[in-house]
Formats: structure tokens, sequence, C-alpha cells
């Protein structure tokens, strides 16, 4: 007999933080988070761009331009959860990763949600359909994911999106590297649906692998028979 999902639970490894789904004021969340997690007298840091505008090299900040890490970290984690209050889907559950808050970075974003009735090959073929309809932002690289984890098997894709960048010129794009995933339990016709972003091509070593490692912290709980 199949089984719905009725709840989820995972386990995040060391770096990630989950934003309260009850969130009300972003602002002072973010801020008050910020400078808990940043180490005191942690150095004045240039934003990943701007080091030429700002005269730094290497993110070093010898004319002392460059922004309290703290107000740069604040910054990036009220985006997340702006973000994920402004999707409006229930039960959505969003992390972000910060493993050297010392440098006011957001390195990469997790959401997670429950789908109903959304079967491996569908979720695969919606990939699939997304990537060769889109052409803004255009998908530069699509590699399919397939695996195994406690919760179910997965499958998915491995992403680079090219988005051009108004202030570096037309011919120049950003480079997005995203991972989806679907989860599907046995005997269960719902998935679990799971979208990482990174904040630049050089976050992980290999990304489609530590999402999957990620999702062995997944735990589902099913409707009784």
């Amino acid at each position: 007999m199949n089984r719905r999902i009725a709840g989820y639970e995972l386990d995040l490894g060391d770096g990630w933080t989950i934003v309260p789904s009850d969130l009300t004021d972003v602002g002072s969340w973010s801020r008050e988070l910020a400078h808990r997690l940043v180490p005191d007298g942690a150095a004045p840091v240039v934003p990943v761009g701007q080091e030429a505008l700002l005269g730094a090299a290497d993110g070093q900040d010898p004319a002392g331009a460059g922004i309290d890490p703290a107000e740069l970290l604040a910054e990036g984690i009220a985006a997340v959860a702006q973000a994920a209050l402004e999707t409006q889907i229930d039960a959505l559950a969003v992390a972000f990763l910060t493993r050297r808050p010392e440098t006011g970075m957001v390195e990469a974003m997790l959401t997670v949600v429950g789908q109903e009735g959304l079967s491996a090959e569908e979720f695969t073929a919606d990939l699939e359909r997304s990537v060769a309809e889109t052409d803004d932002p255009p998908y530069l690289y699509a590699q399919a994911i397939e695996g195994v984890v406690p919760a179910g098997t997965v499958r998915g894709a491995h992403l680079m999106i090219g988005h051009l960048d108004p202030e570096l010129g037309r011919e120049v794009a950003h480079l997005e590297e995203r991972v989806a995933l679907g989860v599907f339990p046995p005997d269960c016709p719902d998935m679990i649906e799971v979208t990482a972003v990174a904040n630049g091509v050089a976050v992980f070593d290999d990304m489609p692998q530590a999402v999957v490692d990620l999702l062995e912290g997944l735990t589902v709980e099913l409707e009784a028979a």
C-alpha cells in the first residue's frame, strides 16, 4: 500500500543554519545571528567583485576601504531569509551555509519542500524540459544525478547557469552552480524536492556529491499504512 509523506527532518552538517519558519523580523534576526557568528576583531573585508574598485587584492584591505564582515554577512543572511518568505510556500525549509563567517559571505542556500504525487520520471522530465526550453538565463551545463540515500532514491541534475552582469558588460556572465534533486521514498507517491544554490563555482569541490551527502541526514516520516 502506498503511504503519503507526513513530515521530514534534515540533519545538516557543520556550517549550515536553518532559517526559522516563524521568522517575523528578518533584519534584526540576521544582524544578531551575523554578529554572533563572526569572531570579535575580524578584519574588514572587500566584497567579491569589488577588489579592483577599492584597490584591494586577494580580499585584503590595505586602504581601510573594506566592510565589517558581520554587516556583510547580515546582508547575505537577510537576502536568504527574505527570499524564503517571498516564496509563500507552506512547509518550505530553508538553510544557508557559511563555513568561514569572518569572510562575510553566505556560501550556499538550500531549500527543501515536499511535493505530492510527483514521480521520479515526471520530476526528471520536468527538469530536462526546463533546461531545453529556457534561454534566459541560459543553462550552460546540465548533468543528470542518480543515487540512493536512506530516505529513498535520488534523481536530479547538476546545473551551471550563466547570468549576464550589466556592471561588467553584456558579454560577461556570472556563473551560478545549482543542484536540483528529488528524493523518492519507497512505496510512496510523493517526493522531497531539494535545491541547492552556491555563491560561485568555487564553493564546493564536488557540489553534486556534497548535496547528496547532505541527504544522508534526511529522515522522511510516512503516514501509517
